[in-house]
């Protein structure tokens, strides 16, 4: 089955060389790939023959305006519809690719593809994953920016697209969920994560192993760890200064060394964007890759083999129907007041 890519080729520090170059790099790793390069058209060609590209595997979309960084999302799309972040969201709203693939302002990809790509049933808001590593592999945390303020619902949701996503992209048999607190005891946290805490315990569909705190997070004791959006992104930000951190204190100790040890090398790139290179927007009707501004041509090309393992899982639909099948949300919410009345009989306790 042939797999089509949108590739916004205007957005990221690298724009548009390296995104062209890692649109070759994919072209040339996976079978049944095209994609569809959105940009000026009047200097995509060129750029597919200077890396060597197969031509017959490139269709080109005009998206002459970049959203900047500095712009507020909302605005900048409204004038700017010639946007490249939007005209390749558009070609997946109309069908004529199967995902999106983008490395500029994060904010207008999100907003673009909730507005022309609508949300899955059942999804009350999405939610960008991101993974981090383990001591024996690698959990996925979500949301890392999507939402800064949540609700408990929202931790509820966001914790069933993340089960819902490790499971049918890597065979994590029913992947265990954990809470991001400051504690392990269910009383710890905001009352937002309290009250998520509860209505994680009540779904059975869902492997909920309890809280973890932030130490946990590298011990690799939950598949898919879940807090809102602000903690996550700060979260985020300090994991991807590791790499340099650690490559930093090793020159220092060892200046007489040529080359670093096999297992710092595994160590760092086990924390490199580069190595998954996109993140998904989970809950929206449509796969929308979100990459890093600095992104690399073996980033872009890391984030298509991801948009494409999304696509031929079919995660969507699973979590679609996962949401349907672990609730008709309203009826969750009015647990809220059961939820309420235990807190009551056991405050004594928690206290």
């Amino acid at each position: 089955m042939e797999i089509r890519i949108a590739l916004d080729t205007l957005g990221g520090e690298n724009a548009p060389e390296a995104i062209v170059e890692g649109a070759i790099i994919a072209s040339r790793r996976w079978e049944n790939l095209r994609i569809l390069l959105v940009g000026d058209p009047n200097i995509l060609p060129a750029l597919v023959d200077k890396f060597e590209g197969d031509s017959k595997l490139f269709d080109y979309r005009k998206g002459l305006k970049l959203i900047e960084e500095k712009e507020s999302p909302v605005e900048a799309l409204e004038s700017k519809p010639g946007a490249s972040i939007l005209q390749a969201v558009k070609a997946h709203q109309q069908h004529k690719v199967d995902a999106v693939v983008s490395a500029g302002n994060t904010g207008a990809q999100m907003v673009a593809s909730i507005k022309q790509l609508g949300l899955l049933e059942g999804v009350l808001r999405p939610a960008i994953g991101s993974y981090f590593p383990t001591a024996d592999g690698k959990t996925f945390l979500l949301d890392v920016g999507a939402n800064t303020s949540c609700r408990p619902i929202h931790l509820l949701q966001f914790a069933a697209m993340g089960a819902i996503f490790r499971e049918h992209l890597e065979g994590i048999e029913r992947p265990k969920i954990a809470l991001l607190a400051n504690g392990e005891e269910s009383s710890k946290g905001t009352e937002t994560t309290r009250d998520a805490y509860d209505l994680l315990e009540i779904i059975p569909d869902l492997n909920f192993i309890g809280n973890i705190e932030g130490r946990d997070i590298f011990e690799g004791e939950a598949d898919v760890i879940v807090c809102d959006g602000f903690i996550g992104n700060v979260l985020l930000k300090f994991a991807e200064s590791i790499p340099n951190m650690l490559l930093h204190c090793c020159q220092q100790q060892r200046t007489n060394m040529k080359d670093d040890p096999a297992w710092l090398n595994d160590l760092i790139r086990s924390f490199d964007y580069q190595e998954f290179g996109g993140v998904p927007l989970l809950g929206v009707n449509g796969v929308s890759m979100i990459c890093h501004g600095r992104s690399t041509p073996k980033a872009i090309s890391n984030a298509i083999g991801e948009a494409i393992k999304m696509v031929n899982a079919r995660v969507n639909e699973k979590i679609a129907e996962r949401l349907t099948t672990i609730g008709h949300w309203s009826a969750i919410i009015k647990t809220k007041a059961l939820i309420d009345r235990f807190r009551r009989r056991t405050s004594g306790e928690k206290n």
